[in-house]
């Protein structure tokens, strides 16, 4: 039976109410109806290559039957060592479409760091876009050049096979506090409502162009990319240097509607304010920016400069898929000096705000954030204890405990404070756990004890590292020692030797007094590397 083009459905997560009654499709058809609809419009490009809708479709299910014919099935999970490529959302529907779990992980990162996930996720499949050969081999691989042969060979076939609605869709890891990367464990269930319940915010339709400005290892990936393709969207994956001018360009070039940047980049897109003109960006409907609270002067100058456009602020963690809270700012607030609301839950979600297991009411009272629903993760994989520990059920339904001390404003909306847990901080728009970054330098040979913390240096945020030990020498070993398992943005700009943690009232106390010595000492030194004698003396060295 022949499909009309014009009869096919697009997913229930589509802001036209004819579309709100649609069974939402399996994870891996989220492509076919755009494909059938808009076969040759193209969906995706990256400066080097593009590809159309039926392009997208047709390739994933090639790759789906070449990894169902290499054994893989429902359950399995699939590593992708990604790149920022506009093939990577073929990859990721390819691996629905065999009901396993898309789970992707920075190519860039250091071989040893790479292994150690590996063997953790023990994968049936990796598939390797990058020439270089990072890993051991760990069940079947694919690599750039079987893909092209594959993408390039006779067309293939495969059914999809759905994902129950409990069933894991995608692991998404980042900086975690056991101490090594924690891998966040999200539904089938969980994706397909935060689709539906995100995109009554976004409004992406057919007729958007988005800028996709995330690394596919970072869950805002599935809100800048899958998202939008599932509606018949354009989306252009950057791949340039991060620079403001740059990114400005590529949004008027590209006849960008949609930008969806973290506030690192965001800041960074604005500048000196200057630029942000309807003449250079004439399209632009939608701005969204989050992860960390963002800078009040950064989204006054949007507002400001182009008031017709809507600026969202949006917020939660990976373990409520991706975002959860959402804040539309109306109008630009100039006296502003502190962060605007983050806002309220999403449809479908729920937030509370706790202190001793009681959920508080009043504006102002300061409390835990709790965010509950259907978006809320599985679990940790392979970390049950502290899936337990953060996700609790109130009533039937889960919630997790964000760690993030917030309160209630007088019209309602949530306002952010800070993180109940000093060592989380946020690096290049992540979110870090200092303890990976001490764990890491405690396990190089030689050194006795480690401290970690984020400064402000020469107008940006960086990791400042103290290490004790009996050999000055420990600084170079550890930061040699870091460049092969810590990821670029959590390795120190800043580093300093001590013979010994002082010992004021506690370790920790000691500990502080070293990194605000280093913070000191880095105000009035270009130098990068310090010793800091016992006696309180503090002097530049040269890395041995």
């Amino acid at each position: 039976m022949v499909v009309k083009a014009e009869a096919v459905a697009l997913p229930p997560w589509s802001i036209d109410p004819a579309d709100e009654a649609n069974p939402a499709p399996a994870l891996g058809d989220l492509l076919v109806a755009p494909a059938l609809k808009w076969p040759d419009r193209v969906a995706i490009g990256d400066g080097d290559a593009d590809y159309t809708f039926a392009q997208l479709e047709q390739g994933a299910q090639a790759v789906a039957a070449w990894l169902t014919a290499q054994g893989v099935g429902a359950g399995d999970r699939v590593v992708v060592l990604a790149e920022k490529r506009a093939v990577m959302p073929m990859l990721a529907v390819a691996i629905w479409k065999c009901g396993a779990v898309y789970v992707p992980l920075d190519a860039a990162e250091p071989a040893a760091r790479l292994r150690g996930l590996l063997a953790r996720l023990r994968p049936v499949a990796v598939i390797a876009l990058d020439d270089r050969d990072p890993v051991a081999p760990v069940g079947c691989r694919l690599d750039r050049e079987q893909l092209a042969k594959i993408l390039s060979g006779p067309a293939a076939t495969h059914s999809t096979v759905a994902h129950r609605p409990e069933q894991a869709a995608y692991i998404i890891f980042a900086s975690g506090a056991t101490g090594e990367p924690q891998g966040v464990e999200n539904s089938a269930a969980g994706l397909v409502a935060y689709f539906g319940n995100h995109n009554q915010v976004l409004r992406f339709t057919s007729e958007s162009r988005v800028l996709s400005l995330s690394p596919f290892n970072v869950d805002v990936s599935i809100q800048d990319t899958l998202l939008p393709l599932s509606l018949g969207a354009f989306v252009h994956q950057f791949r340039s240097l991060p620079a403001g001018a740059v990114m400005r360009a590529v949004i008027g070039r590209e006849r960008i509607t949609h930008l969806i940047a973290v506030s690192m980049l965001l800041a960074m897109i604005t500048g000196d304010g200057r630029q942000i003109t309807r003449a250079k960006l004439p399209s632009l409907e939608t701005v969204m920016t989050g992860a960390q609270v963002c800078d009040p002067a950064v989204i006054n100058t949007w507002k400001q400069q182009l008031p017709e456009t809507r600026v969202i602020h949006a917020f939660g963690p990976p373990e409520a898929t991706v975002f959860c809270l959402t804040h539309e700012i109306e109008h630009a607030d100039a006296e502003r000096t502190i962060a605007y609301p983050i806002g309220r839950p999403l449809r479908g979600m729920d937030a509370r705000i706790m202190k001793d297991g009681v959920a508080l009411h009043q504006p102002g009272a300061q409390g835990e954030l709790w965010v509950g629903g259907d978006q809320v993760m599985r679990g940790y994989f392979d970390h049950p204890e502290e899936t337990a520990r953060l996700v609790v059920d109130l009533e039937g339904t889960p919630y997790f405990r964000t760690g993030d001390i917030c309160s209630y404003a007088e019209d309602g909306t949530i306002v952010f404070h800070r993180h109940d847990d000093e060592e989380i901080t946020w690096l290049a728009g992540r979110r870090t756990h200092l303890g990976e970054i001490r764990r890491a330098a405690l396990s190089c040979s030689g050194v006795d004890r480690a401290a970690a913390a984020v400064i402000r240096r020469n107008q940006r945020d960086v990791v400042a590292l103290v290490v004790t030990s009996q050999e000055r020498q420990v600084v170079a070993d550890v930061e040699a020692h870091l460049r092969g398992v810590l990821p670029d943005y959590m390795r120190p700009a800043l580093m300093a030797w001590s013979p010994a943690v002082p010992t004021p009232s506690t370790a920790q106390a000691g500990e502080r007094q070293l990194i605000e010595r280093l913070t000191t000492a880095a105000q009035q030194s270009n130098s990068n590397y310090f010793a800091l004698s016992a006696d309180g003396a503090v002097e530049p060295i040269e890395k041995v």
